[in-house]
């Protein structure tokens, strides 16, 4: 046992250096890209793209879901950085093929050339967890993608949790505000979500009901699995075609209505099914025109519980409407911990904060960046948000910015209304008036 921890120690210290090495090398790349490109904001924010870019892909699928993320966030980052961060979407350095069939044999316990007719070595994607092969399945004859786990990502992922959850209690202790959003429970969540997508059954699970939850919309498609070729490290499955979203309106795509197909994903996955797909940037996309969205990388996903689902329904129907007040109500009832020293001055500058939010064109409003601003407002009344709501705004956040690059008068409120009001069991076209029929039918 004191070998074991020892062991675990050692590993944890010499993780610790790889970070900090990293951080020193990307320090020096930021420098050497900015004074190569003379200077100015635009090379700074392209310096910083790189710089980043480099640390990620140095120390592995933590960081690098990190910078996907992030690449989403075209209306609310710098382009040149988000230009630089969206390398890591599908462009993540490959592993060499000795690896991809030495996994391949030893997870399915056959010869490559026995499962595959043709296997490409070359990978069509590489990104945080896996690789992607194109292949021919040889009992069908059918062309697969097959997904190959990286080999040493298993013991990464798990030293990063570690020390990631160790920085942030340091940090709640030493910044007591950092409680207040839930920095040690948003770290424990993220890092529960990338390990589980390390683990490619975990996926072919969420492929399945992913799948069943969306069998009745004929513009949402999953890829379908090849069962006889998937374990634990291999996922081998339909290979989708398509097209990404630079190529849409090239091949005469409804622009509009593929804007409404993936909206309506992802509200029902948050609001009507609590399971939702958690990694929606453009990397994982695919297009058949004239509408139809194809959703790959199924592998990190938020699950909510009903009352959870019903509770986030409840708010953001409260937000979307315009109801500050029951906004900031249910916040303080369902929050872990509080310290409100004046709640009605706290429900007042909640209250004017969306009542000046609904005045607005809700067309020309980041609506996860004024969720944000009311983030900020818990924070400084001293009220937690409950650990999930990191999950669904995240999940809003990239939807949101897909669907603004589309289509930049994408209202998300209005969007996400009708199926608020249906989980609540209310009507859509309730308006500032519906608070009371709101909060018997959610109770």
């Amino acid at each position: 046992m004191a070998q074991s921890k020892l062991n675990h120690g050692w590993r944890i210290f010499r993780r610790s250096t790889q970070m900090v090495y990293a951080g020193l090398f990307a320090a020096a790349v930021f420098v050497r890209e900015w004074v190569r490109r003379r200077g100015g904001e635009a090379p700074a924010m392209h310096a910083a793209g790189r710089a980043f870019v480099r640390l990620a892909t140095q120390l592995g699928a933590t960081f690098i879901k990190i910078g996907q993320i992030a690449s989403t966030r075209g209306d609310l980052l710098p382009r040149p950085l988000i230009v630089e961060l969206s390398t890591l979407q599908d462009q993540v350095p490959a592993f060499p093929f000795d690896e991809v069939r030495r996994t391949i044999e030893t997870e399915l316990q056959a010869p490559l050339a026995q499962l595959f007719s043709s296997f490409d070595e070359q990978p069509v994607a590489a990104a945080s967890v896996a690789q992607v092969h194109r292949a021919v399945w040889r009992p069908s004859g059918e062309v697969v993608a097959v997904k190959v786990r990286r080999p040493d990502i298993l013991e990464k992922v798990q030293l990063d949790r570690s020390i990631l959850l160790f920085v942030a209690r340091l940090l709640e202790k030493l910044v007591p505000s950092l409680r207040l959003i839930s920095l040690e429970v948003s770290i424990r969540n993220f890092c529960d979500a990338v390990e589980q997508q390390i683990h490619l059954k975990n996926e072919a699970d969420h492929n399945v009901r992913f799948t069943a939850n969306f069998a009745d919309d004929p513009d949402v498609h999953f890829p379908r699995l090849v069962p006889d070729g998937c374990s634990d490290a291999v996922l081998t499955m339909e290979f989708i075609e398509g097209i990404r979203e630079p190529e849409l309106e090239a091949h005469g795509a409804d622009i509009r209505a593929i804007v409404e197909g993936g909206m309506r994903c992802v509200c029902r996955m948050i609001f009507s099914h609590g399971f939702v797909h958690s990694d929606l940037h453009p990397g994982n996309m695919r297009f058949f025109p004239p509408h139809r969205v194809v959703l790959l990388d199924l592998g990190l996903v938020g699950s909510l519980s009903d009352a959870d689902r019903l509770m986030t329904a409840r708010t953001l129907f409260a937000f979307a409407t315009g109801d500050g007040v029951t906004v900031a109500r249910l916040f303080y009832e369902n929050a872990p911990y509080k310290a409100v020293q004046d709640y009605p001055k706290f429900e007042a500058e909640m209250a004017a904060m969306v009542t000046t939010l609904r005045s607005r064109d809700l067309g020309n409003t980041q609506v996860t960046l004024e969720i944000g601003r009311i983030f900020d407002i818990l924070r400084r009344h001293h009220i937690q948000a409950r650990g999930h709501m990191t999950m669904i705004n995240l999940a809003l956040m990239t939807a949101e910015g897909l669907g603004k690059r589309l289509d930049p008068d994408l209202s998300l409120a209005d969007a996400a209304l009708p199926f608020l009001a249906e989980a609540l069991g209310v009507s859509s076209a309730a308006g500032q008036g519906s608070t009371a029929r709101l909060s018997n039918a959610a109770q």
